[in-house]
């Protein structure tokens, strides 16, 4: 029987897990029969018997994230042993890119990765479709292999201590601007896709109705109920006399000039090791400490399709 590798970071365990959890009827089907690293039994040689996995796999998968590429046990030792035997014609590295990271100038530029065009798990705004177009792009392999595949699934967890290591840094403004920028634009590519993806449903359209580098507004209209329009503007606000303001919002088709809505509104904060994002009201108090782009993306898109009665359940 063929095998399969699944090579995955500790910190990507909740990926791992719901990638086995979509590979389901590849089971039932007889095309895939997962082995966890879990059941290595006590007292094994865990590098022997995980070096002994890998050799004897002619699949690699390869969870790739920022802490993919970063742990030495994955990419220095699995990753690179999975070179070796595709060198030798042994076995065939299937990249799932699960979080934006520096993998276009890793080995990993030379295979076709999923989900489609390499675009991230971590950017499609229902992630399941993501997990869909992979289980269909390794059936498509596993077709063409003509061979059950055996799954075997492991992380330097297995191996080596977890260690988090986290270094200070300073920030100055240009970090500043740009971390508010590509936040902003994130933002406005998450909008572009839901648009897209919503005017799938029926009776619903949605467009972008304009953008500029600090601004954009979109509206949605639900045909099955009478006069149901909803808009919302996205910006980035200059300095105002109710204070700084990185990122806000307004449910209208344009923003006032000088106007800002207290409880829409986004800051840029940062600690000794990052900068973050929070969420502010009129009192100046957090819904919660911190919030990354997704999670104001998903805040902000359900703000704007529940004006039309339309909920979204974000995963």
């Amino acid at each position: 029987m063929a095998r399969a590798f699944i090579s995955y970071s500790h910190a990507d365990e909740k990926i791992k897990e719901k990638l086995h959890t979509h590979l389901a009827i590849l089971r039932r089907e007889g095309k895939i029969d997962a082995w966890q690293d879990q059941e290595i039994l006590v007292g094994t040689n865990l590098n022997q018997t995980i070096s002994l996995a890998l050799s004897s796999s002619e699949l690699f998968i390869a969870i790739v994230s920022p802490d993919y590429l970063n742990s030495n046990y994955c990419y220095e030792k699995e990753f690179q042993q999975a070179l070796e035997l595709q060198a030798a014609g042994k076995m065939i590295i299937v990249p799932i890119i699960a979080e934006h990271c520096d993998w276009l100038n890793s080995p990993f530029r030379e295979m076709k990765a999923v989900p489609k065009d390499g675009k991230p798990i971590s950017d499609w705004t229902n992630d399941n479709a993501a997990y869909l177009n992979i289980i269909s792009e390794l059936r498509r392999l596993l077709d063409a292999l003509k061979a059950p595949i055996k799954i075997t699934a492991t992380s330097e967890s297995a191996t080596l201590p977890s260690k988090n290591y986290k270094v200070k840094k300073d920030f100055t403004q240009v970090d500043v601007v740009n971390f508010r920028r590509d936040s902003f634009n994130g933002i406005k590519k998450f909008f572009v896709e839901s648009i897209d993806e919503i005017n799938t449903v029926d009776n619903i359209q949605a467009m972008l109705l304009t953008e500029d580098k600090d601004s954009f507004s979109c509206l949605i209209s639900n045909r099955a109920k009478v006069n149901s329009n909803g808009y919302i503007t996205v910006f980035m606000p200059n300095e105002s006399m109710f204070g700084r303001a990185d990122i806000s919002y307004t449910l209208a088709e344009r923003r006032q000039q000088n106007s800002i809505q207290m409880d829409n509104i986004f800051m840029i904060e940062n600690d000794q090791y990052q900068l973050y994002w929070s969420a502010k009201n009129i009192y100046g108090s957090s819904e919660k400490k911190s919030w990354t782009v997704k999670e104001i993306s998903e805040k902000l898109w359900n703000a704007f399709i529940e004006q039309v009665g339309i909920t979204f359940d974000a995963d």
